[in-house]
């Protein structure tokens, strides 16, 4: 399952990121304090929103006085994006075989809209390589423009492989409308995309 988190750019850029790398830097967690506790009402929120958060989260003891572990700084980054995330939107996705139907020229770039442009970086901390990438304001753009310039009432069935080629056609369709639709917005409202494979 790929995770798309829309995140505001000047948020991620001028706070998230500044505060995680601070925090690898010195090795602790007092350069996230602030925004930590700036947080805690979106914890708040999801929590009653979605019916979790027994314990606390590591987000509210990193309010306080968490000591530091590497360990723990890559559990709380994960936590910190999923709060500062204003919107994970839920839709299905296809990326392999999407990359079928387009031409394959334009492979890297469907792959740049499920994985990222690029690596997540905090700093000289690298979080979750492989497994998470971003799209910053430029590349949310540059991925949106490309999107909107494809045209899958073109895309024929016969690229496809499979017992049900033309289901899977409809399918990529759908999964593609939701796909663009997620750029479109998060260009539209100056986001940058944190893609999370979980």
């Amino acid at each position: 399952m790929i995770y798309f988190l829309l995140i505001d750019g000047g948020f991620f850029e001028g706070r998230l990121r500044h505060a995680l790398a601070g925090s690898w830097r010195v090795r602790s967690f007092s350069p996230c304090r602030d925004l930590c506790r700036e947080l805690l009402p979106r914890v708040k929120a999801f929590h009653e929103r979605y019916h979790v958060g027994e314990n606390e989260s590591l987000l509210e003891r990193a309010a306080g006085n968490l000591p530091f572990g590497s360990d723990v700084w890559y559990a709380l980054a994960g936590e910190l994006l999923l709060y500062a995330a204003e919107e994970v939107p839920e839709f299905q996705t296809c990326p392999d075989t999407l990359s079928l139907l387009v031409a394959p020229e334009q492979r890297p770039l469907i792959e740049q809209t499920h994985r990222g442009s690029r690596p997540l970086t905090f700093g000289a901390a690298v979080y979750r390589p492989e497994h998470c990438g971003r799209n910053d304001a430029a590349d949310v753009r540059r991925l949106s423009r490309f999107l909107a310039s494809l045209d899958p009432t073109a895309w024929t069935a016969d690229r496809l492989g499979g017992d049900e080629p033309q289901e899977e056609l409809a399918f990529a369709r759908d999964c593609f409308a939701a796909l663009a639709d997620t750029f479109r917005r998060a260009d539209e409202a100056g986001q940058v995309v944190v893609h999370e494979l979980l």
